[in-house]
């Protein structure tokens, strides 16, 4: 179950709502992404109701941030830990998840948790990124990757359709800094996320293009 190691001192309760918030943000985010290839005029006025649906949730749970960005392409969503470097984030979260089995620097499975020597001496290599495999009977085999944002002086971590899943690697990382320090049980994501719309997904092939464009760290 998820609510072992990392997050073992966490409520069920807790949990179970960060996890149906984070997914409401992230299907209407699909949503927002595919009305804004559309080019539809209305466009800018769900942003900003997007925008402050976002702001509520950066409120709600405060060790953990939500960023959108607008790019000629499309809208980005990224997930920032609290965190100054990868390393800390390691220290502090991804090493306490039940199943690791490697790190890397510069790609995924360079150094085994079989050879510490090998294990630590990579972990000292890595500055900017870093590389986890985990392995979990639930989860099965995952990946996740860290990377240290400058401009928001926090930590990034992507994520991919793993992050749905409860017993994953990056759920648990994206929970554990949510919901560590307390969270605003006032704040009613749903509620608010009502009024957008994008409550489902488009369909099956939508939600895999939607993940596609974030997991490509996650997927060398």
């Amino acid at each position: 179950m998820a609510n072992n190691g990392l997050l073992a001192g966490i409520e069920k309760k807790a949990i179970n709502e960060f996890r149906k918030d984070l997914l409401e943000i992230l299907r209407i985010a699909a949503g927002m992404d595919k009305y804004y290839a559309e080019s539809n005029q209305d466009f800018d006025s769900y942003l900003k109701k997007f925008n402050s649906l976002i702001g509520s949730f950066n409120k709600k749970y405060k060790g953990l941030k939500l960023r959108l960005e607008k790019k000629a392409e499309a809208l980005e969503l990224s997930i920032l830990i609290d965190e100054k470097s990868v390393k800390d984030a390691f220290a502090n979260s991804g090493s306490k998840i039940i199943g690791v089995q490697s790190v890397g620097a510069g790609g995924f499975g360079t150094a085994a948790v079989s050879d510490p020597e090998g294990f630590s001496a990579e972990l000292e290599r890595a500055k900017d990124k870093l590389y986890i495999s985990y392995y979990n009977p639930q989860a099965g085999t995952s990946n996740v990757f860290m990377q240290h944002d400058k401009k928001a002086k926090k930590v990034q971590l992507a994520y991919d359709a793993d992050i749905e899943n409860e017993p994953s690697a990056e759920f648990q990382i994206a929970a554990y800094y949510a919901l560590s320090k307390g969270y605003s049980k006032k704040i009613k994501i749903d509620e608010e996320a009502a009024t957008l719309g994008f409550s489902s997904w488009p369909d099956h092939n939508a939600k895999a293009d939607y993940y596609r464009k974030f997991d490509t760290y996650l997927t060398e």
